[in-house]
This record gives structure tokens, sequence and C-alpha cells, in this order.
């Protein structure tokens, strides 16, 4: 039981951080105030490669 609440919460995590990197690599400003350079890595999750 609580090895299937932490494999839940871990997916539930990394779909919402996965959204989140598909959401700031698409959009041309930052969700937070200071808006850093982005990382090349970040290019794998925009929509027009």
């Amino acid at each position: 039981m609580k090895k299937d609440l932490k494999s839940t919460t871990m997916k539930t995590i990394k779909g919402v951080l996965d959204g989140m990197l598909k959401s700031e690599a698409n959009s041309t400003s930052c969700m937070f105030v200071y808006q850093p350079k982005a990382p090349e890595e970040l290019k794998k999750f925009r929509k027009h490669k």
C-alpha cells in the first residue's frame, strides 16, 4: 500500500513537472518573476524544433 502511494505520487509529480517544462519551453516569458537563461536541454520539450 505504501509503495503504491509513493509510486502514484512520483508519477503525478513527474507529470506536473513535465507539463511545466513543456509550457515554459513554448513561451517567451517565465512563470516566475526572474527569468534565467534557458538551458539547451529545454529545447527537446519545444513544439517547434
